[in-house]
């Protein structure tokens, strides 16, 4: 996994040989080395360069249809199964359209705090989920005639070199390319803080989310570092149980139900017990030391994608012509 979490990385920053170094949004050029450089245009940028990264590692065969789409227990990183799970677990993917979050650049992604995820999302990881969501929905308005390669192609020509492309540019040329008017698809994943429907772009290629018999674990919405052998908790989750209880980031975790926790072992804390279970926390809040009551909740779904077994002959097709590259 690290030697493919690496080839994806060496893929993506070589695609930005085309995507940013000659295409790229208005805003970043002539580039500004002495002030911040904002564009809403981030998600094309960075986005689909994070989406074409680990594909064409795929295409080059480098990579296994199940390991591009992360089939297995534990995906790898920037695998598109991993990359709609950050997503999906993301609660700021509520709170800050990727357009926005791409303007916000600056500020946000470069300066997080312990809030980030409840309040934004990653313009690279939102930005790659448009760009696979927006290749399924070309290659059906097109009976796989056309897709996001031709989208990048005719962008290329149009826009590369000194002009860059300007606000709705791109959005326009995705339509021209598929036939069909697709504001609607980017009003709603660029624009919005909608959530996504995979339904069509799982049809198309014959694929669904594993769904596989597991045991409930229980979940307290807390993200924790070890501090000297201290657990102090780095993230809260909006609306998870620890949120709801008044726990806050910084807050040391001294013991649970009065049993001491450890700080080197966060994720063997709760398995003594179960989803809906109340929990005493016994914390030191800048010095003070304070008891919450938290009911546990259930771990959140893992996002998975894998071949449906009942896939038709012409899923698989469309599957194999994708993940190849192949041209129809």
């Amino acid at each position: 996994q690290q030697y493919l979490g690496w080839l994806n990385l060496v893929s993506h920053e070589y695609f930005h040989t085309w995507n940013v170094k000659r295409l790229r949004p208005a805003e970043l050029g002539p580039f500004d080395y002495e002030a911040e450089n904002t564009t809403r245009g981030l998600w094309v940028a960075e986005g689909i360069t994070e989406y074409y990264g680990g594909l064409l590692v795929r295409r080059a065969e480098l990579a296994s249809d199940a390991e591009y789409l992360g089939s297995g227990k534990e995906p790898a990183r920037d695998s598109l199964s991993d990359l709609i799970h950050t997503l999906e677990s993301t609660p700021g993917r509520l709170a800050h359209p990727v357009a926005e979050a791409s303007f916000d650049a600056w500020i946000r992604l470069y300066r997080p705090d312990e809030n980030s995820k409840n309040t934004s999302i990653s313009y690279y990881t939102k930005g790659a989920v448009i760009a696979w969501l927006l290749d399924a929905r070309v290659r059906r308005l097109t009976e796989d005639g056309k897709s996001l390669d031709d989208v990048m192609r005719a962008a290329f020509a149009a826009y590369s070199g000194a002009r860059g492309f300007g606000e709705g540019e791109f959005e326009r040329t995705a339509s021209e390319v598929a036939g069909a008017d697709l504001s609607d698809f980017f009003r709603n994943a660029v624009e919005s803080t909608g959530e996504f429907d995979y339904s069509e772009a799982l049809d198309w290629f014959g694929l669904r989310f594993q769904n596989a018999e597991h045991e409930a674990k229980p979940w307290l919405g807390i993200e924790t570092k070890n501090e000297g052998g201290r657990m102090v908790v780095t993230r809260v989750i909006r609306d998870g149980p620890a949120e709801l209880s008044g726990l806050s980031a910084e807050d040391e975790i001294i013991a649970l139900n009065d049993f001491r926790v450890r700080a080197d072992k966060p994720d063997k804390q709760l398995e003594a017990w179960r989803p809906g279970d109340r929990l005493s926390i016994l914390a030191a809040r800048r010095g003070r030391i304070e008891r919450f009551e938290a009911a546990l909740a259930e771990q959140p779904r893992k996002w998975r994608l894998e071949a449906r077994p009942d896939a038709t002959d012409e899923q698989k097709r469309r599957l194999a012509v994708w993940l190849s590259g192949m041209r129809t």
